[in-house]
């Protein structure tokens, strides 16, 4: 489908400043809830996830998007998902530091786990961002999709359908392991029943409003993981 003009074209102050807060807030909440940042920046797999957090904000200010945009058609139960999920990310950036250092429902100390967490957390916040680059100002927040949107079916999209959210999954799991969290065993499966949720809506949508060339579009590709689902 052609690309239609998008409807803005740069970065606005409002968002731009919605990440620098967010950010903000993640450092502050997971050295507070530490106890003190010395202590905090002593395991350079720490340092490592507070940088590839910073360079994925950084990267992000210069794409033009928005988090809620105007106009066409959205699922209004998948907002309040959205808002819970934040929630919940936002308590775990304070319960994660609090528990690693306490000794708080953790694995034992292994700094295998906390590199392939780290490594975990960068492949996955690296695979959000080129999706939300590819799709620039049609990208929302929300399950949404935008009046004259084009339907993406190249380049992080030729393969898989959902490269955000496959990247949401990977980074979320690198998160619990970067801090030895034993609650990766219950989160994760948490959050992924509620992204194929998430997903189910979103592709009921997709078809509603692209048609057959969504049909054709799924029929050779797949959800999260190539070759595999």
């Amino acid at each position: 489908m052609p690309h239609s003009k998008a409807p803005f074209d740069n970065s606005t102050p409002l968002k731009n400043f919605q990440l620098v807060f967010l950010l903000v807030l993640t450092l502050g909440l997971m050295i507070q809830s530490w106890g003190d940042r010395g202590g905090f920046l002593s395991h350079p797999a720490r340092v490592g996830f507070l940088a590839v957090v910073a360079i994925n904000v950084l990267v992000l200010l210069f794409i033009p998007f928005e988090f809620s945009t105007p106009g066409g058609k959205d699922i209004p139960r998948q907002r309040w998902a959205t808002y819970l999920a934040l929630g919940a990310v936002v308590v775990l950036c304070w319960w994660l530091p609090y528990a690693d250092r306490r000794e708080l429902w953790v694995w034992p100390e292994s700094d295998l786990m906390r590199y392939c967490g780290l490594g975990g957390v960068a492949v996955g916040l690296a695979l959000r961002v080129a999706g939300t680059a590819q799709l620039g100002p049609y990208f929302s927040g929300f399950v949404a999709i935008q009046e004259n949107q084009p339907l993406m079916t190249s380049g992080c999209y030729r393969w898989v359908r959902h490269p955000i959210y496959s990247g949401s999954l990977l980074a979320v799991a690198g998160f619990l392991l970067v801090f030895r969290s034993q609650l990766v065993v219950v989160v994760f499966p948490l959050y992924l029943i509620g992204t194929l949720w998430r997903i189910a809506d979103e592709e009921r949508l997709l078809a509603e409003v692209f048609g057959p060339a969504y049909e054709e579009y799924r029929a050779r590709s797949w959800r999260l993981v190539p070759f595999v689902y």
